[in-house]
């Protein structure tokens, strides 16, 4: 399978782990706040299993439909941030939908998550690696392009195989040095080579 190139951001250009901690937190928030609305507007006559339903269509439309609009989430707008794909557009719904079915296995998970992304290059948490999506800056642009490898994480236990960016080291600028000419070896003093 030949390699792709991707797109990379400057490493401030990526939202950092407090970012993401808030960014989650008013997100966590709202969505549960909309839901205790519809679950106190449906409660007096559907069942449990409605009620439920409602909480997973308000869940996909909140973290991933919101989250594909230009409009955003209300912890993407406060936190000044968009979610991106490899290639630098818009993450796709397929993406934003792997995402959200990651975070839904637990608020363990989540701290493991977010904690992860803190030593990552790209500051990617689990679910965007898992998803191939990148937090980055509202107003950022990219830097540079890199090849697409395949790397291998072992993670409480699990193995994984992510794609990650490896960056194309930047072409010096102007014309290549020229090469030194050999110089002689002088008689006497041992060769450094």
């Amino acid at each position: 399978m030949p390699a792709t190139n991707s797109v990379y951001f400057r490493r401030q250009d990526y939202a950092s782990f407090w970012r993401r901690l808030l960014i989650d937190v008013i997100d966590c928030l709202a969505a549960a706040v909309i839901c205790a609305i519809a679950t106190i507007a449906l409660w007096a006559w559907a069942s449990v299993d409605v009620i439920l339903l409602t909480w997973v269509a308000v869940a996909f439309c909140y973290f991933v439909l919101l989250k594909w609009s230009r409009i955003g989430t209300l912890g993407y707008r406060a936190g000044g941030v968009k979610i991106v794909g490899p290639g630098g557009q818009p993450a796709g719904l397929g993406a934003l939908t792997l995402r959200l079915a990651f975070m839904s296995l637990g608020p363990l998970n989540n701290l493991i998550d977010l904690a992860f992304l803190s030593g990552d290059p790209h500051r990617q948490a689990l679910r965007d690696k898992l998803a191939q999506t990148y937090v980055v800056k509202r107003q950022a642009e990219p830097v540079g392009t890199g090849r697409q490898v395949r790397k291998y994480y072992e993670i409480c236990g699990y193995n994984f195989i992510f794609r990650e960016i490896e960056e194309q080291p930047a072409a010096p600028a102007g014309p290549p040095p020229s090469p030194r000419p050999a110089t002689p070896a002088r008689p006497g003093v041992p060769d450094a080579g």
